[in-house]
């Protein structure tokens, strides 16, 4: 079952974004990312509208993690995103594209000097995550002569239906400030008596890949209820309220899209119910949404080499992309949908494993598919990979990484060169006792 924004041809070709998969592979070569500008586009659009016809002062910022590309951040600059970065290079690359920095938020457990500088320079909002952290930000703004816009990541311990690895809102993560111990609140009476840092936020992300809208109705009423205590017990008004993001794909045919007005719906009531009951003031609510955007716009197409047949057993297919392309299913586990896009008319009538070229047993992009039966030449497109397939690939045995496709109602162009023998290597360096 396809997702509305694909279309089979009249060769029984799979087609994205008005572009012919078949054709693009035997343009651009495989293993190959292929994004569709205009489904980002569209769930941009959609997230954000979910939200703005319900509140004013709603800031989408785009999480780069999820993609960083820098065509993909570009379109999402020209579509009014902000961004949420987690690395000195996503912030240097959202300026870059034309994203001001006041429009970031900066979020992760670890952040250099080097980086928090940086993020204070361009007026970034810095989550802090802990208490040395805020220490260091403070003496880098007194510094530069400034005063850092930071909020705190808070652990509002809400549990999600999501992969352990995944689940970042409990009060074992890695992640924040506690807030059922009271450490969050003890971090805000810290930063009062600084001179250099402006307390302007709060910010939580309870997880990745929620289908459920009740996780973001608890994380909601339990952000506002600690505002409000905030201000009954430190006095302290914040200006704005990040609630992260998590909203998640379906990626099983047939499972059921998490429905964003209703996340949207139940958030914001809780919201405003919580700041009237507490007699607060209207916040800026901001939002940290990345794979919602990105990950159904994106598919990996990958040349099917070899078929090995055995007895009783599914019929293994190698194709010249694996782990080292899409890392997600060794990982995770995680299920991404597999169909041959030349043969999108035929019959799914073979159980099929479809392995990747690595030295691995876990090199596997699926087991146990209904496919039609694989021949050597045949085109395997993995779907739902816009988020977290280039961003977390790697070079296992030495292979390069993929290149990447944008298309456009049938137009493409090349918006990252695949990566050769020479970009392996250069940065090796050879040590003068061994030459």
């Amino acid at each position: 079952m396809l997702k509305p924004h694909f279309e089979v041809n009249s060769l029984g070709h799979l087609v994205v974004g008005g572009a012919d998969a078949v054709e693009l592979a035997e343009e651009f070569g495989t293993p190959l990312y292929v994004m569709d500008e205009i489904r980002i586009r569209e769930n941009y659009r959609k997230f954000r509208r979910a939200f703005t016809r319900r509140r004013e002062e709603i800031h989408i910022c785009y999480a780069l993690k999820a993609n960083s590309n820098s065509a993909v951040v570009k379109i999402l600059q020209e579509e009014g995103a902000g961004a949420d970065v987690s690395s000195e290079n996503e912030l240097r690359l959202s300026l870059e594209m034309g994203i001001p920095g006041n429009s970031m938020v900066f979020n992760g457990n670890f952040k250099s000097t080097e980086e928090l500088e940086l993020a204070i320079k361009n007026d970034v909002v810095i989550n802090v995550d802990n208490l040395q952290e805020l220490k260091v930000i403070d003496s880098l703004a007194e510094k530069l002569k400034t005063r850092a816009r930071i909020g705190f990541r808070v652990n509002p311990d809400v549990r999600t239906p999501t992969h352990p690895y995944i689940a970042t809102g409990l009060r074992e993560s890695k992640f924040g400030f506690d807030m059922s111990s009271g450490q969050a609140l003890a971090a805000y009476r810290a930063a009062e008596g600084m001179e250099n840092v402006e307390v302007i936020g709060v910010h939580a992300h309870i997880g990745s890949q929620i289908l459920d809208p009740s996780p973001f109705e608890e994380e909601a009423e339990k952000l506002m209820r600690f505002v409000g205590t905030l201000k009954e017990e430190l006095g302290i008004t914040l200006k704005f309220i990040d609630f992260g993001g998590g909203v998640g794909i379906p990626y099983r045919p047939g499972e059921r899209e998490l429905d964003i007005e209703e996340v949207a719906e139940r958030m914001i009531s809780k919201v405003e119910q919580i700041e009237e009951d507490k007699k607060l003031e209207k916040h800026a609510l901001f939002f940290e949404p990345g794979r919602y955007i990105v990950g159904d716009a994106g598919v990996l197409l990958a040349r099917v080499g070899y078929v090995k047949e055995r007895p009783g057993m599914p019929v293994w297919i190698s194709v010249d992309a694996g782990m080292n392309a899409l890392l997600r299913p060794a990982l995770y586990g995680a299920y991404h949908h597999i169909e041959l896009a030349n043969k999108m008319n035929h019959t799914n009538d073979t159980l099929t494993n479809i392995a990747g070229p690595l030295c691995e047993s876990g090199d596997f992009l699926g087991k146990e598919r209904m496919l039609p039966r694989a021949e050597r030449g045949d085109l395997a497109v993995i779907f739902d990979v816009g988020a977290y397939g280039l961003a977390m690939s790697n070079q296992h045995t030495a292979k390069p990484r993929p290149a990447m496709v944008l298309v456009r109602n049938g137009k493409s162009e090349i918006i990252r060169e695949r990566e050769t023998f020479e970009d392996l290597t250069r940065l090796d360096r050879i040590p003068t006792w061994l030459r």
